[in-house]
């Protein structure tokens, strides 16, 4: 299904918004909300999310499903909210939308972070049955 030009146009709005969004969240917590330039940028950043995404129709909403919309509709009350709407928001929004403008002249310059990958806990006690004395040569 192709996307009306209103919807093109909100979409490339709102992932502009978005890779500056998780542009932000690339530095360390500490040294974006220590700053008061900084929180104001990053709460800058959301809000601009958040009046963008009020133009895109409902169908594209559904399209884009993995987005949780009425949280990303949300103000946050403190700075540290507000990092945690960027570190969660930001990433799934780019990796959604960027796809449904493939073709579009501006998608070639767009940030597509990847999905994070949980590493496996490491397991503690006994080492592995393959690594015994039998195996090893002299």
């Amino acid at each position: 299904m192709a996307l009306s030009a209103r919807d093109k146009k909100a979409l490339l709005a709102l992932v502009e918004q978005a890779q500056l969004v998780y542009l932000f969240t690339r530095y360390p917590k500490r040294q974006e909300l220590d700053d008061a330039g900084d929180v104001k940028k990053l709460e800058d950043g959301l809000a601009g999310m958040r009046d963008t995404a009020k133009d895109i129709s409902s169908a594209t909403k559904e399209r884009a499903s993995a987005v949780a919309w009425d949280e990303l509709e949300k103000t946050a009350d403190t700075p540290d909210l507000a990092w945690r709407k960027a570190k969660r928001f930001a990433p799934t929004v780019l990796r959604e939308l960027v796809p449904l403008l493939e073709g579009e002249p501006e998608a070639a310059f767009f940030l597509r972070p990847e999905a994070t990958v949980r590493k496996a806990p490491a397991r503690s006690g006994r080492a592995s049955p393959r690594r015994g004395r039998a195996g090893r040569s002299t």
